[in-house]
C-alpha cells in the first residue's frame, strides 16, 4: 500500500512538474512576444532547432555574397553620386541561388534538404556586415591622395579593422538592452523579416486572394518599368523645380527653388530621390517622418533663408547651399597652399590666405549635428 502510494505520489510530483514546464513556457512565450501588433504579426517568437544551419551552401553563399558586396559598395563609395546594394538585394539574390544548389547538388552532407530560412537569414545577415563601406577608408584614401602619405598596408589595415571592431564591440554591450527586449523595433528590419516570411512559408488563402510572394513579384516588376522613365526616358521628372519657372533667371528664386538650391516646392518622381535621404517612407514610422520633416523644415526653409539674406557672417559672398571651403573674398580655398611639404600647416602661410570659411547652410547644419 505504501509503495502504491509513493508511486502515485512521484506520478503526480511528475504530472505537476511537467504542467510547471509547460506553464512556464507558454509565460516565457508570452513575455518574448512583441506587445506591438504589427512585430508580433511578422516576428515569430518560435524556433525550430531540427532545420539545418551552418550547411555548405551556407557558406558557400555566404562567402561569395559578402566579397561581391564588399568590393561592389566600397569600389563606388568614390562616386559622386554613391551606388550601393543594400542586404535586400542579397536576400532576392541568394533565395533562387540556394534553391538551385538544394537541387544540383547530392544529397547529404552538401545537401541536407531544401533550402531554408535560417540559411537564407544568415546569408543576408553575413553579406550585410561585410557588405556595408568602413568610415576608416576615407581616412586612408584622403592621406593618400590629397596628401600623399602612406602608411603602408598593415598600418592601414589595423586602423580599419580597430574602429570596425571597437563598433562591433559597443552593438554587443547594447544588445541586452536594443535587440533582446521584445518591446524594442527597428523598422527596417521588419520589412526584410517580412521578406523572408514571404518567400518561404506557405499561406492559406482565398479564392482570387493574391499572396505576399505575387504581390512582391508585380510589384518589383511595376518598380523596374517604371525607374525607365526618371532614369534615362524624362530624367526631368527627377526634380520639378516649378518655382523656378515663375521667373527663371531671377537669382532668389533659383536660390530659393532651384534644385540647386534649398528645393522649397520642388517635386521628385524618381523613387531614388525620394529615399535618398530618410529611406523608405513605407518603413519609417509616421511619427519619425514628421519629426524629420519639421526639423527639416525649421533649418533648410526657415533659418537657412534668415540668416543668408541677412548676410549673417557675411553669408552671400559663398552660395546658399554649398559644402565647400572658401576664402574671405568668397574663392575656393586651395588647402595645399598652408601646408610645408610635410603636410603641416604653415602659419606665415594661414595668415596670408585667411581663415576658411564655409556656407551658411553648412554651418547650421554641422552645428546642430552635434546638438
Amino acid at each position: 500500500m505504501s509503495e502504491q502510494k509513493q508511486e502515485y505520489t512521484a506520478d503526480k510530483q511528475f504530472v505537476d512538474e511537467k504542467f510547471d514546464i509547460e506553464r512556464s513556457s507558454v509565460v516565457l512565450e508570452e513575455e518574448e512576444n512583441s506587445p506591438i501588433p504589427e512585430v508580433a504579426a511578422i516576428v515569430s517568437n518560435k524556433d525550430d532547432p531540427s532545420i539545418p544551419v551552418l550547411t555548405f551552401r551556407f557558406w558557400l553563399m555566404a562567402v561569395l555574397f559578402s566579397c561581391l558586396l564588399s568590393f561592389f559598395n566600397q569600389f563606388f563609395w568614390f562616386r559622386t553620386h554613391p551606388m550601393t546594394i543594400s542586404t535586400l538585394v542579397i536576400q532576392l539574390l541568394s533565395y533562387p541561388f540556394g534553391k538551385f544548389l538544394a537541387r544540383v547538388l547530392p544529397a547529404g552532407p552538401l545537401n541536407p534538404g531544401p533550402f531554408n530560412i535560417k540559411e537564407h537569414v544568415l546569408v543576408a545577415l553575413t553579406a550585410n556586415c561585410a557588405g556595408g563601406t568602413a568610415y576608416a577608408v576615407d581616412i586612408t584614401v584622403i592621406q593618400k591622395v590629397y596628401y600623399l602619405q602612406d602608411f603602408g598596408f598593415g598600418a592601414n589595415f589595423l586602423l580599419i579593422l580597430c574602429t570596425q571592431m571597437l563598433g562591433y564591440g559597443m552593438a554587443g554591450v547594447l544588445r541586452r538592452y536594443l535587440v533582446y527586449p521584445a518591446a524594442m523595433i527597428w523598422p527596417s528590419n521588419l520589412v526584410q523579416v517580412a521578406l523572408f516570411n514571404t518567400l518561404h512559408k506557405d499561406e492559406d488563402l482565398q479564392a482570387g486572394q493574391w499572396s505576399r510572394f505575387k504581390f512582391f513579384c508585380v510589384a518589383a516588376v511595376a518598380m523596374f518599368f517604371y525607374q525607365w522613365i526618371p532614369g534615362f526616358l524624362f530624367p526631368v521628372v527627377s526634380s520639378i523645380a516649378w518655382v523656378c519657372w515663375i521667373n527663371p533667371k531671377n537669382q532668389v528664386l533659383s536660390q530659393i527653388g532651384g534644385a540647386g538650391g534649398l528645393g522649397v516646392g520642388a517635386i521628385s518622381l524618381d523613387w531614388n530621390n525620394i529615399v535618398s535621404f530618410l529611406g523608405s517612407p513605407l518603413i519609417v514610422p509616421w511619427w519619425a517622418q514628421v519629426n524629420i520633416a519639421m526639423g527639416f523644415f525649421l533649418i533648410a526653409w526657415v533659418m537657412v533663408p534668415i540668416a543668408y539674406y541677412t548676410n549673417l557672417w557675411e553669408a552671400k559672398r559663398f552660395p546658399i547651399l554649398d559644402s565647400g571651403l572658401f576664402m574671405q573674398n568668397g574663392h575656393s580655398y586651395k588647402v595645399k597652399t598652408i601646408l610645408t611639404a610635410d603636410n603641416v600647416l604653415d602659419s606665415d602661410k594661414y595668415n596670408e590666405h585667411g581663415p576658411l570659411r564655409i556656407t551658411t547652410f553648412f554651418a547650421l547644419t554641422y552645428g546642430i549635428g552635434f546638438a
